[in-house]
């Protein structure tokens, strides 16, 4: 047992890869590809000897009850030197599929010589080449081909001869073929060797019979997730046999006890939960599937019956069926973190982040640059973040990366495409200020060149002057600092080489230095323009407002008259009586309440009356304007200086001087009252 333990090891950490699809950006699952497996049985005469039984054929047929879950088909293919019985990769899924395979195993018995070359050649002339699903052949001879007294004409030349061209066609279409050296192996066992090493496969050795199924989930661990723990192996004396096993792992999604015997398996029943399993009982094995996995159930028990010193062999072969996915972008700016996370999804999509269930994972990922495979290899840092396995780096170089990984644990290893990162240079960006305009006048200007170019992937830039206008301009470049001194009229090109510290850009700056006239022309239009204005201040001088509206006005004739009452004057003062100011009488279009009032000029240069005046306007009103000190109200309106107002009949206007000594009231009113 020590031996097969070992080899299952061996197998779990160097068998063959299983193909899987990388997923980018959006996490598009890897999913495992469907498998088609074919035996290939040597039905040969001494495999009597080697198994009297027909525990080989058993351990096969357990096998197929304990996988179909998975995506697997089988087939099968029992060879001495003609072919005795075969099926091609079928469906396991119903019992009554794998009923139907099972029974064609048994259809022949052990006999006759052997011809591997023919077995072999027959296995891969009835398998398909179905696109997306892997193909493996397991062959299981106790012997080298033996011809000798076979009466098909086939010789052993001829057997060697198919073999070679078969498994010379397994290499090229990538088929392993793995070899078991049944029993005491009688022949020369390199021949088994030679051929699971020339396909890509392994060559094993089993000597008991049931030891063969330990052989087999080991070939097949890189297809399906799947844990096979061993319960008890022993001999038994006769009665009834209680066992009971912890249940530690998560996320399974069916189970299987097997339980194989050299003699009958007796009566047996699985207890879980609260279901009881009554397995299927063969000869030399029983299955109990457990199809409804419970989370909280943490234990089980097996109880069955032994035979006096009874062999019993069981096993617990746990299933999960999670989706790996490895998400990572295909593109990332150098200097920039390219982030990158692997998980599980379930049946129904949903990301399983459990940082208990990831801490039983060992994962792998190898990033190396084009054509560093073999000795460039740089292994990621990756840990459990959020409840799933998450990771970061930053590549300083641009160019194509490689980055291959792999996540293993008890039930599977699940090994992603090589996914193919391109790191992308950004070249710097920027440009100097275009709308200078240079003359000779113009002092020296200095440009830092790190305010205007800049690089996204955040390198430090470095800048060197490749052309410069030396007759136009002297331009000087020193630790970053641009300097540009115009010399004389003209125009000319300056050229920077600016670098990343990897690729280097040319940036083309245009110089253009005018002639002073035309770069100070505006000095010109503005003094123009500047003695235009003194020039019109100085000839045109805008006629007075009051002019204005009497100009305006001059063809309108004041109507009415207008009646006047010193309501406050000062008491030293005789005393104004009440007046009366025909304004019809009045030939001009404009008067002053100063001329109306021209008999008491005390009053009246008190009062400001020279500076208030009045205007005809149309249909029998009166522009009041002034500029008087007094206070002038129209109505309850005080009136502004320098304002037009509208007078109209009935309307009165009050004028109080500015010390409040003199209380003038007038009523514009109409001749007929």
């Amino acid at each position: 047992m020590k031996i097969i333990r070992s080899t299952l090891f061996i197998l779990i950490c160097f068998l063959f890869l299983s193909v899987s699809f990388c997923s980018f950006g959006e996490g598009i699952a890897s999913e495992k590809s469907g498998l088609d497996v074919t035996f290939v049985m040597d039905y040969s005469g001494s495999m009597k000897n080697n198994d009297p039984d027909r525990t080989a054929i058993g351990m096969v047929k357990a096998f197929i009850d304990t996988v179909y879950s998975a995506d697997i088909r089988i087939g099968f293919v029992a060879y001495n030197d003609q072919i005795l019985s075969s099926s091609a990769p079928v469906s396991v899924r119903t019992e009554e599929e794998r009923e139907s395979l099972k029974g064609l195993m048994d259809s022949a018995g052990y006999l006759g010589n052997t011809d591997i070359g023919l077995g072999l050649n027959y296995a891969y002339g009835m398998t398909g080449q179905e696109t997306g699903r892997k193909r493996v052949m397991v062959l299981i001879s106790d012997g080298e081909t033996d011809l000798k007294g076979s009466l098909t004409g086939r010789t052993r030349e001829i057997s060697d001869q198919d073999l070679k061209n078969v498994v010379e066609t397994f290499r090229s279409e990538e088929v392993p073929v793995y070899t078991v050296a049944f029993g005491r192996y009688e022949g020369n066992s390199e021949a088994l060797k030679e051929i699971s090493s020339g396909t890509g496969g392994e060559n094993y050795t089993v000597e008991r019979p049931e030891a063969l199924i330990e052989v087999l989930y080991g070939i097949f661990h890189d297809n399906m997730a799947y844990q096979i723990q061993e319960i008890s192996n022993g001999i038994y004396g006769e009665g009834n046999q209680s066992l009971r096993l912890k249940l530690d792992e998560s996320y399974i999604d069916e189970m299987a006890v097997l339980m194989i015997s050299p003699q009958q398996v007796g009566d047996t029943t699985v207890f879980y939960g609260e279901q009881q399993i009554k397995p299927v009982n063969l000869t030399h094995y029983s299955v109990a599937k457990v199809w409804e996995v419970e989370t909280d159930v943490k234990e089980m028990t097996i109880q069955t019956h032994t035979a006096k010193n009874q062999e019993l062999k069981t096993y617990l072969i746990s299933y999960r069926n999670l989706i790996p996915v490895l998400e990572i972008e295909e593109s990332v700016a150098r200097n920039q973190p390219l982030s990158y996370q692997i998980y599980f999804k379930d049946k129904s999509g949903t990301v399983i982040a459990d940082e208990s269930f990831y801490k039983n994972f060992i994962p792998k990922l190898e990033i190396y640059g084009e054509g560093q495979r073999e000795k460039g290899k740089k292994e990621l840092e990756i840990s459990i973040q959020n409840g799933i396995l998450a990771g970061e780096m930053v590549l300083p170089r641009s160019g194509t990366y490689y980055i291959e990984s792999r996540l293993d644990d008890v039930m599977e290893s699940c090994v992603f495409d090589t996914v193919r990162i391109q790191v992308i240079n950004t070249p710097p960006a920027g440009g100097l200020p275009e709308n200078i305009r240079y003359n000779s006048l113009t002092k020296e200007k200095r440009f830092a060149l790190d305010e205007y170019f800049t690089d996204s992937d955040g390198d430090s830039l470095s800048y060197e002057l490749d052309q410069s206008p030396t007759d136009l301009a002297e331009v000087s470049l020193d630790q970053g600092i641009l300097s540009v001194k115009p010399l004389k009229p003209g125009n000319g090109v300056l050229i920077l080489k600016i670098s990343d510290g990897e690729a280097a850009a040319s940036y083309t700056y245009f110089i253009s230095v005018v002639p002073l006239w035309k770069a100070y022309w505006w000095v010109l239009v503005l003094a123009a323009a500047v003695l235009g204005a003194i020039l019109w201040k100085i000839l045109y001088k805008p006629k007075p407002e009051l002019e204005v509206i009497t100009e305006e006005k001059a063809n309108n004739r004041f109507q009415g008259k207008m009646d006047g009452y010193f309501m406050c004057q000062p008491e030293n003062e005789d005393e104004i009586p009440p007046l009366t100011f025909p304004l019809y009488k009045i030939r001009d279009n404009r008067v002053s309440i100063g001329d109306l009032m021209k008999n008491y000029p005390g009053a009246s240069d008190r009062m400001g009356l020279d500076r208030i005046y009045l205007i005809a306007d149309e249909n029998r009103k009166m522009i009041l304007y002034h500029s008087s000190d007094s206070v002038i109200m129209l109505g309850s309106s005080i009136l502004c200086k320098n304002l037009r107002y509208s007078v109209c009949f009935g309307d009165i206007i009050s004028i109080t001087s500015p010390n409040g000594a003199y209380d003038l009231e007038i009523h514009y009113i109409s001749m007929i009252q």
